[in-house]
């Protein structure tokens, strides 16, 4: 924590919200419902798409490297990137930490540095505790009633404009739609569950006591309840059914516009949230799917935090996620792959059964190459393939 100091204090400009106007003072959407981080969760599109995107990253390993003359070596992963704080996992850090940036816009890491120059702790600070300000031409962060430096928190922004001292918030500028969705759910639930719109009206222009109207709705239920029997209406009596309106009948529709709407702005398929109207996927081309939906959706996310991270390292030190697993081709195509990787000399047969996760076997290290006398991994003096080594696993 640094220690306050008496200087003069700037307050930047903060985000503002587009939507001014309100079906209520107090709430800024035109929809008059409250939308906040806790709110937004009752409508299923953005509880899918926020945790799709924060599950998916934080289930990638996260790797330190290290650029040597062309060459990428992966180095021991420090103790920080393992358990970031004392209440932590790695997962759970990284989950909270892009669930914040797809909600508000921003995620706020805390990260002081030891003597060894590398983060002693990594925590989330809450965006809407942060208050931002200028001192002496520097920002600071004031949380609570601590004060933190650029050196003791990094900013992780999703859409940064310029002269702004917060990015766009997806939250606020999706305020209405994410409000009109919370406000067809309450529509909807309270007409199933008050109920107060009955299933058909018995009119007469008689006038009628409030025991004859008691007595002929009675009737009416004993005699047709679950019955199809033929009605008899007398005395000017005449049976109107209540339907639906057009606009009610509608809201179906309107409800799956706004899941295609939200899977619009996180950039989700609409398969992946089980919305309907998207493209079908089919066998051939679940693959590409899924390396369109690391490349299109995961990698902005993946990028803004490997930044961060690679920030905190010495020079030349990086970290890296590792989405290989979710651009996994199918076992006939990654067999067929590999095996011309191994017979061209790109990969050894131990690096290919590594990347299937799986035992590597004496002699599996030479190179082969598909032509005629080129060496053989494993068969030595004619002994077969052995599996099981003391060699550690190839990198």
């Amino acid at each position: 924590m640094s220690v306050w100091r008496k200087t003069e204090r700037r307050a930047l400009p903060l985000s503002i919200d587009p939507y001014q106007l309100s079906a209520r003072a107090s709430v800024p959407n035109y929809s008059g419902e409250l939308v906040d981080e806790i709110s937004a969760f009752a409508v299923s599109a953005v509880l899918a798409s926020v945790s799709l995107i924060a599950d998916s990253i934080a289930s990638m390993p996260v790797e330190v490297i290290r650029d040597r003359g062309g060459r990428v070596e992966k180095l021991p992963t420090p103790s920080v990137f393992e358990q970031p704080n004392d209440h932590q996992t790695m997962y759970q850090f990284i989950h909270q930490a892009t669930a914040l940036i797809a909600l508000h816009g921003v995620d706020y890491i805390y990260c002081p540095r030891g003597s060894s120059g590398l983060p002693v702790e990594m925590r989330n600070l809450a965006p809407r505790l942060v208050s931002l300000s200028l001192v002496d031409d520097d920002m600071v962060f004031d949380y609570g009633r601590a004060r933190f430096t650029r050196e003791q928190v990094k900013q992780v922004p999703w859409l940064m404009l310029p002269d702004r001292a917060r990015p766009i918030s997806p939250l606020e500028s999706q305020r209405n739609t994410i409000g009109m969705a919370i406000a067809m759910d309450r529509f909807l639930s309270q007409f199933y569950g008050e109920g107060a719109t009955p299933s058909s009206v018995l009119e007469t222009d008689q006038a009628l006591s409030k025991e004859s109207a008691e007595v002929l709705r009675d009737t009416w239920e004993d005699s047709h309840y679950k019955r199809r029997r033929p009605a008899v209406l007398t005395n000017g009596l005449k049976w109107r059914a209540v339907t639906t309106s057009a606009a009610d009948m509608e809201m179906l529709g309107h409800r799956e516009a706004i899941v295609r709407d939200i899977a619009r702005t996180y950039r989700v398929p609409l398969h992946l949230i089980n919305g309907t109207g998207g493209d079908t996927q089919t066998y051939q081309n679940v693959e590409q799917a899924g390396i369109n939906f690391v490349r299109y959706t995961l990698l902005p996310y993946m990028r803004r935090l490997e930044d961060a991270f690679t920030s905190l390292l010495p020079p030349g030190e990086g970290v890296r996620f590792n989405a290989d697993e979710f651009q996994r081709a199918d076992l006939g195509t990654r067999v067929r792959a590999q095996q011309t990787m191994i017979m061209s000399g790109t990969l050894t047969p131990n690096e290919a059964r590594h990347m299937e996760n799986r035992e590597p076997y004496e002699g599996g290290d030479q190179f082969i190459l598909g032509i005629a006398g080129s060496p053989v991994a494993g068969i030595e003096g004619g002994d077969l393939p052995v599996l099981g080594t003391d060699r550690e696993p190839p990198l």
